[in-house]
């Protein structure tokens, strides 16, 4: 009753360190500096229990930004199933600490620990093993949750102090082993051998044989003491559950039907038993109960500290992780601000306002170079500062935060489109535009094989962000075509107009395709109104927009879709190619995944606001049309064009010097993809007038113009004299 009384005692003292954990380090700091509300890691506007972007966030040892990989971690983490599994793991890892804590307050404050001359009680030994192995076994779960690797654990005050306990705990656990294996088996061989002539025998030592958990039974009456172990009558040291061995049952047995008689041939121990013995006689006695007597001191101070780190990061104790070897990094970062703040201050501004800034990502971490030799170094630079920086900032570098989105990126078509218009972009196979030509009309967009030599970059190759840049280190792509410098706000990558940059046009009108579209209307009617960064990260339809933008349909995230930097995701078909075929087929970039499990993706982002019947409906009219293109527009005018060059009407030698080339390419390039792209984004106008509308205008021209060159079986005119004509290097 004792030991059940002091354990719920300790569980009411200290259940205030361990409710609401989850929150110990959303501070005032935090949301200043984040400029994040409580709701961006609880699921309500004033705190409450964590959800998935709050897990992240204690995953990511408390940092700020939080890795996409990271965030879905904790996504899956955050499913009920798993936050039921989490809130029993807890409670019982609660549980278990506080009725240890009692268990040990208990033998220090009542049975004190040197009076335990025959071992552990039996049930506070079974009772303490139960918790250590409870607190062993959830706490592995609890600690894997809340932290990703080891490094981790050195990365924050939190992890710190979660290193520190554990290695307390596994202290504790050891010590704990020792002695209820070790310690208590030669204190219970102690307890069953007789008192020695020597040391005699004392009152105190009576309840150490108190035949429980095998250990002998003894009974004191008028100063001798018997031996009653084998007596049938105190089986388990017990008489007819009214007296227990270990007891001087002088009073009792004077007032009992019988004498002493009862004793008679029992073996006896000890006459003459005095009050105690003397301090010299019990200090020598037992050198393993002293033992034993160090180790639950010893346990008990680990638990002490361990409730201090508890302590420590629920209420913020003053202390903190140094920065490791940051000072000289901190002065360098600090002039690159100080000088750019006055001679570049659009770009300071830019950054200033920035969530890069918010969370302490400066100039040196996206620009800074270890070596000054490497060749992507500003030479510039250099002449005015000793820091070598270099302007070219690439994906690898971004990785360092955003590995996610990098990984994601460079699987896409966006990564690889400078790959794929040098295999069939016509221009530029056949040298039909010059060099300055592309590298500032299709390089922009596509982008540039990026050169440098001794601090300089190739003419023509910098500066560039197209979206499939080659860059010198290997990675492909430019985050800044999206992410605009400095600011690199995900609010601007959000919005139509970031894409409408390069998908805009006669060949690829997406983005006048999207503004004719419902979709458009409604965005640039309400979209100054919509939340574009909600506190917890997810961007939801309905919630947070009430028509998708172009991230919103190829990038965001719906209920069963994940986020993705991969915009060659969610695609049933090719709509850029010639011939409409599925993504795997496009002989330029294959897709490596299924197109029926790419539009069950996109079905599932028109789900969140469309019914059923009319998103199947939608799919089925473009695949109609799809087919409808294929074999009535595009086959036919193919095939007479191969007849064409099989007859020597029209020469193979290069591409554009005749006109049927010419009209030929805007059949597919122009009028084709504008009418196949304005109905897969339901723009009627562009599916119909700038689209087939305009394609079967072109395709009588072109069928006119090819019988009339077979009719007069005269070869085709060719356009020697061709402005800006010069082959690619």
């Amino acid at each position: 009753m004792k030991t059940g009384l002091v354990c719920i005692g300790a569980l009411l003292l200290l259940s205030p360190l361990f409710w609401g954990n989850d929150s110990c380090m959303a501070t005032e700091d935090f949301a200043a500096r984040t400029g994040k509300a409580c709701a961006f890691c609880h699921e309500t506007p004033n705190g409450g229990p964590l959800h998935h972007v709050g897990i992240a966030y204690i995953r990511n040892s408390y940092r700020y930004p939080i890795p996409e990989r990271v965030l879905a971690k904790s996504a899956r983490l955050g499913e009920p199933k798993s936050r039921t599994i989490r809130l029993i793991f807890g409670y019982l890892h609660l549980v278990a600490a506080c009725l240890l804590v009692g268990t040990m307050f208990y033998v220090h404050a009542f049975v004190k620990p040197c009076s335990l001359k025959g071992g552990i009680p039996r049930g506070e030994r079974i009772l303490g093993l139960i918790c250590l192995a409870l607190l062993l076994a959830t706490g592995i779960h609890l600690t894997w949750y809340r932290l990703d690797s080891f490094a981790a654990f050195f990365q924050s005050t939190f992890g710190t102090l979660l290193f520190v306990k554990l290695v307390l705990f596994a202290c504790m656990l050891v010590s704990a082993l020792i002695a209820v294996t070790v310690v208590h088996r030669r204190m219970r061989r102690e307890a069953s051998a007789p008192p020695s002539s020597h040391t005699g025998f004392a009152r105190g030592d009576l309840p150490s044989y108190d035949g429980q958990d095998g250990r002998p039974a003894y009974v004191l009456f008028r100063d001798v003491v018997y031996d009653v172990t084998n007596s049938p009558k105190w089986k388990d040291g017990g008489h007819f559950r009214k007296h227990g061995a270990g007891r001087d049952l002088t009073k009792a047995i004077e007032g009992a039907p019988h004498g002493d008689e009862v004793f008679a041939g029992m073996p006896v121990i000890a006459r003459g038993v005095a009050e105690a013995h003397p301090p010299h006689e019990d200090e020598a006695m037992s050198r393993v109960r002293k033992v034993f007597v160090g180790m639950a001191y010893g346990n008990s101070a680990a638990a002490f500290f361990i409730l201090l780190c508890v302590a420590s990061w629920r209420w913020g104790f003053p202390i903190r992780v140094a920065p490791t070897d940051h000072t000289r990094r901190a002065a360098v970062a600090h002039s690159c601000v100080e000088c750019h703040q006055k001679e570049k201050p659009g770009i300071y501004a830019d950054w200033r306002g920035s969530m890069h800034a918010a969370v302490g990502v400066d100039c040196v971490d996206c620009h800074g170079l270890r070596d000054a030799t490497d060749p992507v170094v500003s030479a510039a630079h250099l002449k005015n500062s000793a820091t070598p920086v270099s302007a070219l900032v690439t994906p690898r570098r971004c990785a360092q935060c955003h590995q996610d989105e990098v990984e994601q990126y460079g699987r896409s078509k966006h990564a690889h489109t400078l790959e794929i218009i040098g295999t069939i972009d016509k221009w530029i196979i056949h040298g039909m535009n010059n060099e300055i030509e592309r590298t500032t009309g299709c390089y922009a967009c596509h982008g540039t094989v990026v050169q440098f030599a001794g601090g300089t970059a190739a003419e023509g190759s910098w500066p560039n962000v197209g979206v499939g840049r080659a860059n010198p280190d290997g990675s492909l792509g430019s985050c800044t075509s999206c992410h605009t410098r400095h600011r690199f706000s995900i609010i601007e990558a959000r919005k139509p107009e970031a894409c409408g940059q390069c998908h805009l046009g006669p060949d690829h009108p997406q983005i006048e395709i999207y503004t004719e579209s419902k979709h458009g209307a409604i965005y640039h009617a309400e979209g100054d109104g919509w939340n574009w960064r909600p506190d917890d990260a997810q961007w939801r339809a309905g919630r947070d927009y009430r028509a998708p933008t172009c991230a919103g349909c190829h990038m965001s995230e719906a209920p069963t879709v994940s986020t993705s930097h991969d915009v060659t995701e969610r695609l049933a078909w090719e709509l850029q190619a010639p011939l409409t075929v599925r993504p795997s087929e496009f002989a330029a970039f294959p897709a490596k995944t299924s197109w029926e499990a790419e539009r069950e993706k996109m079905r599932q982002v028109c789900l969140q606001c469309h019914s059923e019947g009319w998103t199947s409906g939608h799919f089925r009219n473009l695949d109609r049309l799809i087919e409808h293109y294929n074999t009535d527009y595009y086959e036919p005018v193919h095939r007479e064009l191969t007849r064409l060059y099989a007859s020597g009407l029209l020469s193979e030698e290069s591409y554009f010097d005749e006109d049927l080339e010419w009209e030929f390419y805007e059949f597919w390039h122009h009028e084709g993809r504008r009418a196949r792209m304005g109905a897969a984004m339901m723009a009627p106008d562009y599916a119909w007038w700038h689209g087939f509308y305009e394609t079967k205008h072109r395709y009588l021209t072109f069928m006119e113009e090819a019988a009339r060159l077979r009719t007069h079986a005269s070869p085709a005119h060719r356009h020697l004299d061709f402005p800006g004509r010069h082959p690619a290097k």
